[in-house]
């Protein structure tokens, strides 16, 4: 069952706010530690002029990239909650599906967007669903096969 595209974007308010809050601590550390790095810079290069004159030299010569940075804050915030989408949903749908298995209800494969993070563990998940129900399950996907496999590969070395 492939859903060409979930109705809500921010599906993990927890996860994803964590992110968006770390990435605006991030943009006003940086804007922070920039605008101290040239005001230093403006006091050093002309130590005998006013606290204020720097100031306004500053503002002047780097106002218009923190006007910029300003108005692209909200495009990184939405660019994050848009790419922490690819791997909450998965997980929000892999937990929701969980949940209607405990209930009892009945299994429908698990299937991702294929813009979605962790393919290989809706297909991990089927697989696991239909062994412990008993069905007839072919080889394990490849994916499967792999993750197996290298930790016996990383101990050979």
């Amino acid at each position: 069952m492939s859903h060409s595209g979930r109705k809500k974007t921010f599906v993990d308010p927890k996860v994803q706010g964590a992110l968006v809050r770390r990435l605006v601590l991030h943009w006003c550390a940086f804007i922070a530690v920039a605008g101290l790095v040239a005001f230093c810079l403006q006091v050093l290069s002309n130590p005998f002029r006013t606290m204020e004159e720097h100031a306004q030299q500053v503002w002047w010569t780097h106002g218009p990239f923190l006007l910029v940075l300003v108005f692209l804050l909200p495009v990184f915030i939405l660019d994050t909650i848009k790419l922490s989408h690819r791997f909450a949903g998965p997980i929000y749908r892999l937990r929701n599906t969980i949940r209607s298995l405990a209930k009892g209800e009945e299994f429908r494969p698990l299937k991702f967007r294929e813009i979605d993070f962790w393919q290989g563990l809706a297909e991990d998940f089927n697989v696991m669903v239909a062994r412990l129900r008993g069905d007839a399950v072919d080889a394990p996907p490849a994916a499967a096969t792999i993750d197996a496999a290298e930790p016996t590969a990383v101990a050979a070395n």
